[in-house]
């Protein structure tokens, strides 16, 4: 880095034989602790470096940029066109938000939004309507796909660095240090939006109250801030790894001790059904409205839910399945619009691998494979834990040993690199396929249109390391994976225009 900082002080001075100064080491070690602030919240004492000599006047953090750096004139048309679109129960819940936003009170509202009623839409018209009168709003997800969909949006682990093993610590905090600039921005917050929140585990947001308590040097439920939570419980709750329904249920919000100070909101107008007028397109919707509360008849020898026959088409084999989701195939396979309106959706992470392995082999061009280099964390279990044994893990969230893919071919990526443009959920198409690069066109998000290209010799391979598994091995793969399939929890809060 200070070579870097030499090389631009002999072109600005149009000197070559300029030498390094203490200037120059003290500058990049300023960079360095700027970074190591804004990622984990410390300085550089901290992580056993010499601390920088910092001799600029104060300045506004990062955080505090991003969270004020807006136009403001252009948010306050967007809520002058917007408003009248609102439809009454929309209009009914953001007259009520805006009533308790006034009230200083603080305190927290859940949005009980099912699938298309619009919630989205809300949250980003109401975060436009808070940030408009120059005060601050933040806008989190549970998971990094829902985050592209919120203006600002990030996801909760990170805006709020809550721990990683939330379920294995009795009182969790988050990990923000009380001068750090999130901290400030937290501190000065007027609103807190957290959407997809019946997905996340009741310690997450027993952590952030804990932790804005302390910020804020207030006792009162999330220190005063006033928490927009939106979601459907009837969708996916929280993932417990090897858990049961009731320890599934256990770790829902609704068991927590904030659930019990929490108002309820609700919206409910479809909103493909009230743009459209399309009475025929309310029956899926209705349906799913249907199962989830429980209102469909139940076997009451097998347990199975009987689905009304003009729910959608019901078919009786896999290769009927491929035929009627992707007809013409080979044809439109490389049409990004076309590929968007269609996915196969499935609950379980094997049948979703045996679906793409499956839809790939009928591409017509050749494909192309990448392998991973996959090793034990732990040299002492080399022996035990053999390359050949480790080659052969197929484990959630982590991608294949031997990666298949095609020019064309939808990939989904696995990690949050570049939140909002490309997170753990982000669907691209293939457009580029070297022996170290893959080249991919963004197909979702506020990112669609653009080139991502992931480098195995200029940027390594991401080191993945499972946290499930007995012992520790490191996989070195590019984090992607084919997404002709899905699992239900990856689909969650995508939209597709067609689905078969």
């Amino acid at each position: 880095m200070t070579e870097d900082i030499l090389y631009q002080a002999q072109q600005e001075s149009k000197n070559p034989n300029l030498q390094f100064t203490p200037a120059m080491y003290n500058q990049a070690l300023v960079l360095i602790e700027n970074t190591a602030q804004s990622v984990a919240g410390k300085d550089l004492q901290q992580c056993a470096l010499p601390a920088p000599v910092r001799t600029e006047p104060a300045t506004l953090s990062r955080e505090m940029l991003q969270a004020t750096t807006y136009d403001i004139q252009q948010l306050q048309q967007y809520v002058h066109q917007n408003e009248p679109l609102l439809v009454p129960d929309q209009k009914e819940a953001y007259t009520r938000i805006k009533q308790l936003l006034t009230s200083d009170s603080g305190g927290i509202v859940f949005l009980d939004a099912s699938g298309g009623t619009g919630k989205t839409f809300l949250i980003n018209f109401i975060l436009a309507q808070v940030c408009s009168l120059q005060q601050i709003a933040m806008a989190v997800a549970s998971s990094g796909i829902a985050a592209t969909l919120l203006t600002g949006g990030r996801t909760a682990h990170s805006a709020f660095k809550l721990p990683l093993n939330l379920a294995h610590k009795e009182s969790p905090v988050c990990n923000i240090g009380k001068g750090s600039g999130q901290a400030q921005v937290l501190k000065q917050a007027k609103l807190i939006v957290w959407d997809e929140c019946t997905m996340s585990h009741r310690l997450a947001f027993e952590a952030l109250d804990r932790t804005l308590q302390d910020l804020r040097g207030n006792t009162k439920i999330m220190g005063g801030v006033r928490l927009l939570l939106s979601g459907d419980f009837r969708q996916t709750l929280p993932v417990i790894p090897k858990g049961t329904p009731a320890d599934e249920l256990r770790a829902c919000l609704k068991e927590s001790y904030i659930w019990r100070q929490v108002e309820k909101l609700h919206i409910s107008t479809n909103m493909r059904v009230a743009l459209n007028r399309d009475v025929s397109a309310g029956q899926f919707p209705k349906v799913l409205l249907q199962l989830g509360n429980g209102q469909l008849p139940v076997d009451t020898e097998t347990g199975d839910v009987t689905i009304p026959p003009n729910c959608g088409t019901i078919i009786n084999t896999s290769e009927e399945m491929l035929l009627k989701v992707y007809p013409s195939l080979s044809q439109n396979y490389k049409t990004h619009e076309w590929l968007c309106e269609h996915a196969i959706l499935a609950p379980k992470n094997d049948i979703v691998q045996d679906i793409n392995a499956t839809i790939i082999q009928q591409l017509p061009d050749q494909s192309t494979w990448y392998k991973s280099v996959d090793t034990v964390v732990d040299l002492d279990d080399a022996v035990n834990y053999p390359t050949e044994f480790l080659n052969s893990f197929q484990l959630t969230g982590v991608p294949p040993h031997n990666l298949q893919l095609e020019v064309g071919a939808p990939i989904m990526l696995l990690r949050n690199l570049d939140a909002p443009k490309l997170c753990n959920g982000t669907r691209l198409a293939v457009k580029t396929l070297m022996p170290h690069v893959i080249e991919a066109t963004i197909m979702t998000g506020c990112a669609k249109g653009d080139v991502w290209s992931c480098q195995g010799r200029a940027n390594p391979r991401i080191p993945i390391i499972p946290t499930d598994m007995p012992f520790q091995f490191k996989r070195l793969q590019f984090p992607v994976r084919l997404s002709f399939a899905m699992t239900i929890n990856k689909s969650q809060v995508q939209s597709l225009l067609e689905l078969n």
